[in-house]
C-alpha cells in the first residue's frame, strides 16, 4: 500500500491468495473500481476495493455467484442482504433435504444388501409364510440374460421411472418348461424388487407359503435346486402352486465375480400341514 492508500494488483493478489485473473475478472464486471496512476498508467485499488474483495470472498465461501454479489454491490442496504441471506439459507435447506434422501437412498442398499449376506445359501430349503410384496415390472416375456440393460434402459425411457440395480433384487418368474441356449431356464417375466427402495409399484407377488432356498455362484445351479424342492414338496405333502422365482439379491450389477453372486430361489405352494 502506498502513502495514499492504494494498491497494485500484485499486493492484492498476495493478500487475497488470488490470481491476477481473477481479480481481472472482478474488474472486468464491475465489481472493483481500480484508479490509474497518471505516472504509468498501472492499475491501483483502493480500500473500498479491498472492502470488495473481503465480501466477494465472504459471500462466495457461502454459496453466491458473482452475478448476486454484483448486484448485492449495486444495491447494498440491510434490506438487500437480509433478503439475500434468507434466500440462500431455503437453498441450503433445500440441498440438505436431498442429500439426506440420497443419503436415507445409500443407506437402504447397504442394508439391502447385508441383509442378503445373512441369508443361508448351504441349499437347506424353507418354508416362509410372505405377504404381497409390491414390485416393479420390467417385462411379461422372456428376456435372454444378455438382454437385461437394454430392456432396463428401454422401460426407464418409456416410464420416465428411474429403476434402482444396486442393493436390488432383479428377479426372474422362471418358465420351467422351456431351457434357453446356455442350458438355464427362460423367463415368464422380470421384475424388480426391494423391502427398502421406493419405486412406483406395478405388480405385486400375492401372500402365501413360498419355499425358500439361497445359494452362490452360477445360475445354472438353479435347475438343481427347483428339482430339490419338487422332491421337498413330494415329501412334505406339498404342491407347487406357481412358478419359481429368482431373486438375484447379489448380481453383476454389485461384483463381477460370479463366485460372489448371491441367489435366492422362491417357489409358491399350497398344501401341507
Amino acid at each position: 500500500m502506498d502513502s495514499n492508500g492504494l494498491f497494485k494488483i500484485g499486493e492484492i493478489s498476495k493478500l487475497f491468495h488470488i490470481g491476477v485473473d481473477s481479480i481481472r475478472y472482478y474488474e472486468k464486471v464491475g465489481l472493483l473500481h481500480p484508479v490509474r496512476n497518471e505516472e504509468n498508467n498501472y492499475r491501483l485499488y483502493t480500500l473500498d476495493d479491498i472492502r470488495t474483495m473481503n465480501t466477494i470472498r465472504e459471500l462466495l465461501d457461502i454459496g453466491f455467484s458473482t452475478e448476486e454479489i454484483l448486484e448485492f454491490e449495486k444495491d447494498r442496504n440491510l434490506s438487500h442482504v437480509t433478503k439475500m441471506l434468507q434466500k440462500e439459507s431455503s437453498v441450503i435447506d433445500e440441498k440438505i433435504r436431498h442429500l439426506m434422501d440420497i443419503k436415507a437412498n445409500i443407506n437402504s442398499r447397504l442394508r439391502s444388501i447385508n441383509e442378503s449376506l445373512s441369508l443361508d445359501t448351504s441349499g437347506h430349503i424353507t418354508l416362509l409364510d410372505l405377504p404381497e410384496r409390491k414390485c416393479l415390472l420390467i417385462t411379461e416375456d422372456d428376456m435372454p440374460d444378455n438382454e437385461i440393460n437394454y430392456r432396463l434402459a428401454e422401460f426407464t425411457s418409456s416410464s420416465e421411472q428411474k429403476v434402482t440395480t444396486i442393493g436390488t433384487c432383479d428377479c426372474y418368474i422362471l418358465d420351467t418348461s422351456s431351457i434357453d441356449s446356455e442350458d438355464d431356464y427362460t423367463t415368464k417375466a422380470v421384475f424388480f424388487y426391494s423391502d427398502y427402495l421406493k419405486y412406483e409399484s406395478n405388480f405385486s407377488l400375492p401372500e402365501g407359503k413360498y419355499l425358500s432356498l439361497s445359494y452362490r455362484g452360477e445360475f445354472s445351479q438353479t435347475r438343481k435346486y427347483f428339482s430339490d424342492m419338487l422332491s421337498y414338496c413330494e415329501a412334505n405333502k406339498l404342491s407347487p402352486a406357481g412358478d419359481p422365482i429368482e431373486f438375484c439379491h447379489i448380481d453383476r450389477y454389485e461384483t463381477s465375480d460370479v463366485s460372489e453372486y448371491l441367489t435366492e430361489l422362491q417357489l409358491p405352494v399350497r398344501g401341507g400341514a
